[in-house]
């Protein structure tokens, strides 16, 4: 026959000049002419998908395995090719028979585990990841695994891998870097506490690490082992390197904790200056975000039902919205997804795409699916990342039957809070300096005002010195502004923190935090300078 790279040009020149259509029948008609070897469908149904042409793969695929069932390489890559399409339900057919007949097959593994996640069946790709695993996987493979399990919210098996494979390397940095990372996420602070100082040694640059460990527990002496390895750390590292910085943000807290608010501001003030010089947050792009928001009218809501009630829990950082979250989850029927980052997703693929109704219908599925899950049913379902406040109209359109929880805290104690982490996201870029964590504010106000005024959704103000102050009353009204029945058993509201709320979420609720501030003012003048007492 010929050449399947000739096929291919003439296929790509035919695309262009006539459409991807006729050049398929006029590929499909040279094949017929001059039957190709199995091998040749493989390269030619391959070849399509490069040139970015599934359909015509599909076509030619299901062709070849018509000619050729047991060509398990051409099944793949027509599994592939309807997963491009959007045809999910016959890509996962497709990657079972392919695993059915190869059970260790890499790539259908891979593209098998990634159509469940997309499709919030979280549990089941965790477990094909899982059970795929060979018996001593290599380092990259391993890494892989690990951060799809992460990407699946399944820490617990992540950290059992995790533990198993340091039998194997007990001197790997990466691995009690992630090890760390995991067990502080679950709450298991004495380990993530041991497994973060072994991953410093070997990596002193492992920026994160610093931050992890300071936040692992609440200091007592400066002679802890812990404190004086953050000094040393805070010292020597060089102050505009991200390690430095988390170094240095790590032992103010470590000061902080100890009392000398002195002492913890010079290293904050230095990091936070070292920070801002890299970010460079700007207040008037921001501001002309939220105007942009105001001014555009949100999209048509989506005609689909949900069979839960979903929850937005909003608002700036640093005002309770892990918390909450928590508390909400140890009713039986609510289900906490902590912060999903979809929404900021979904609105900027549906905004680039022309708002087009098909666009909508997918992304509101998508969205629904990565809310709903495959961990049993729930009446309500909470996604508690506080800054999808930006695209609330978004939200709106793609969640019917949306409800949202607006958290609010003292505006010193919450500048102040959120002065004092280094986040990871450039979302968070404002909190570097307090004129930026006030114009942040500003616009927050500004933009919910708006959604409160023009949104068909209810909203509930949520006040942080309320909750802490008054929790069951408090609980007893979101519970009734969720339409929850009171619960015979509650749970505990566990799971997975990644916020920089890991080690307070856990804690019992306490009054301690209304009103901090006012100890570090005589120390951060800039504090009340920027900051007034009460935002808009």
């Amino acid at each position: 026959m010929n050449d399947p790279a000739a096929l291919l040009a003439a296929f790509r020149s035919d695309a262009q000049r006539r459409g991807a259509g006729t050049a398929y029948a006029a590929l499909l008609q040279s094949l017929r002419a001059d039957l190709p070897q199995p091998g040749d469908w493989l390269a030619l149904a391959q070849g399509l998908l490069q040139q970015g042409a599934p359909g015509a793969a599909v076509a030619l695929a299901e062709e070849g395995l018509a000619r050729h069932p047991d060509l398990l390489e051409l099944r793949y890559h027509l599994a592939n090719a309807l997963r491009m399409i959007g045809e999910r339900q016959a890509a996962e057919r497709e990657l079972r028979a392919v695993l059915a007949m190869q059970p260790q097959h890499a790539g259908a593994v891979a593209s098998l585990a990634h159509l469940l996640r997309g499709e919030g069946r979280l549990a089941a790709a965790a477990r094909l990841a899982l059970d795929a695993l060979p018996a001593l996987p290599g380092p990259q493979v391993l890494r892989q695994t690990l951060a799809f399990l992460r990407e699946c919210d399944a820490a617990h098996p992540a950290l059992e891998l995790t533990q198993r494979a340091l039998m194997q390397a007990p001197d790997d940095g990466e691995l009690h870097a992630a090890a760390g990372e995991l067990a502080l996420e679950l709450g298991r602070f004495e380990q993530a506490r041991v497994h973060l100082r072994r991953a410093l040694s070997a990596q002193p640059r492992f920026a994160s690490g610093w931050l992890r460990l300071a936040a692992a527990h609440v200091f007592g002496a400066r002679d802890e082992p812990d404190a004086r390895l953050i000094a040393q750390a805070a010292r020597e590292l060089p102050g505009d390197s991200e390690a430095g910085i988390a170094a240095r943000f790590a032992w103010s807290k470590v000061l902080a904790d100890l009392g000398a608010l002195d002492e913890a501001v010079p290293p904050l003030r230095a990091a936070n200056a070292a920070l801002a010089l890299q970010r460079q947050w700007s207040a008037q792009g921001f501001a002309a975000y939220v105007q942009r928001q105001i001014d555009q009218p949100p999209p048509p809501p989506v005609a689909q039902r949900l069979p839960f009630t979903p929850v937005l829990i909003v608002g700036l950082p640093r005002t309770g919205t892990t918390l909450a979250a928590r508390l909400l989850a140890r009713h039986p029927l609510v289900r906490n997804r902590g912060e999903l980052n979809w929404l900021a997703q979904m609105a900027l693929h549906v905004e680039t795409g022309g708002r087009r109704p098909a666009l909508l219908a997918e992304s509101a599925a998508l969205y629904a699916a990565q809310m709903r899950r495959d961990d049993g049913p729930a009446q309500v379902i909470v996604d508690k990342n506080p800054l999808n406040f930006r695209q609330l109209g978004m939200a709106a359109a793609l969640l019917p039957g949306l409800r949202v929880i607006h958290c609010r805290r003292g505006a010193r104690d919450t500048a102040l809070s959120l002065y004092r982490q280094m986040f990871a996201h450039a979302d968070n870029d404002y909190a570097c300096a307090f004129a930026d964590i006030a114009a942040f504010a500003r616009g927050e106000a500004r933009l919910m005002a708006h959604w409160r005024a023009t949104l068909p959704v209810p909203f509930l103000t949520l006040e942080y010195e309320r909750l802490v102050s008054d929790t069951d009353t408090v609980l007893e009204e979101l519970r009734a502004f969720l339409d929850l029945a009171p619960a015979a058993q509650a749970g505990d509201g566990d799971g997975a923190i990644r916020t920089a709320s890991v080690w307070q979420a856990r804690q019992r609720v306490h009054r301690e935090a209304i009103g901090g501030w006012r100890a570090w003012a005589p120390h951060l003048p800039e504090l009340a300078e920027h900051i007034p007492e009460h935002w808009p």
